[in-house]
């Protein structure tokens, strides 16, 4: 899987039940993410992963980051990984480095990342951040919640700045304040957009654990992400 370069951003469509990897498809996503902590049927999605073999993020989300994963996530990951083509890791996991070694150990990249659930830090400390993650794996993930429209031009200038110190990532910004610049990070560096399947969110992908906050807010569909990044490259 390529991540980054001329190309543009790609779209991630995440999946965490069965069928869904299909629909995924079909609404035209060119990377999925499964979220392995949200799937009660792993087996079943792992089916339909090797039917429609596309590239895979493969991620088990922990609690304090807006994610449901056991505590034994290498137990767990290390028998999923040769189904991934990248493996999402958090950055500031206490089994980071676990998890990083059995990647390694099976020879899949990885893609290292960052939830602020409060708020948007200040622009050198998310660079900083990215600069790190981009030390120990190959692509970088900042997901940060906008609060305030005070945060979206900031967001956008951490992500002109990585583009040009050449870092591989997609900054997320999160929240409903954030939906409208979603589309356009694409422009500002960012590899990756993430949407969700189907026509509607859904109620398992809201809950942040014992925080008590949606896990995705203002994350948009992979079709509306289709949509704006048409219109958008044809007013390039």
């Amino acid at each position: 899987m390529t991540v980054g370069g001329e190309e543009g951003p790609k779209i991630v469509g995440v999946i965490y039940e069965p069928r869904q990897a299909q629909q995924a498809v079909e609404e035209g996503v060119d990377i999925i993410e499964f979220r392995v902590d949200l799937a009660e049927d792993i087996d079943g999605v792992l089916r339909d992963l090797e039917r429609v073999s596309f590239p895979i993020i493969l991620t088990n989300r922990r609690v304090e980051e807006g994610g449901n994963a056991t505590i034994n996530r290498r137990d767990q990951l290390g028998p999923l990984i040769s189904y991934a083509s990248i493996v999402d890791i958090e950055l500031m996991a206490p089994d980071r480095d676990d998890l990083m070694a059995e990647a390694a150990t099976q020879g899949r990249p990885t893609l290292l990342s960052y939830h602020d659930l409060d708020g948007t830090p200040a622009e050198a400390a998310m660079l900083e951040i990215m600069r790190t993650a981009s030390h120990y794996g190959d692509v970088v993930k900042l997901a940060v919640t906008i609060e305030h429209l005070q945060d979206a031009p900031r967001v956008l200038d951490v992500s002109l700045a990585a583009k040009e110190e050449g870092l591989t990532f997609s900054v997320v910004p999160m929240g409903s304040l954030g939906s409208h610049i979603r589309p356009i990070m694409g422009i500002y560096g960012s590899s990756l957009l993430y949407g969700y399947v189907g026509r509607q969110i859904s109620p398992k992908m809201r809950p942040y654990g014992f925080t008590g906050k949606r896990a995705s807010p203002g994350m948009l569909s992979v079709s509306q992400l289709k949509r704006a990044l048409t219109e958008i490259r044809s007013w390039q």
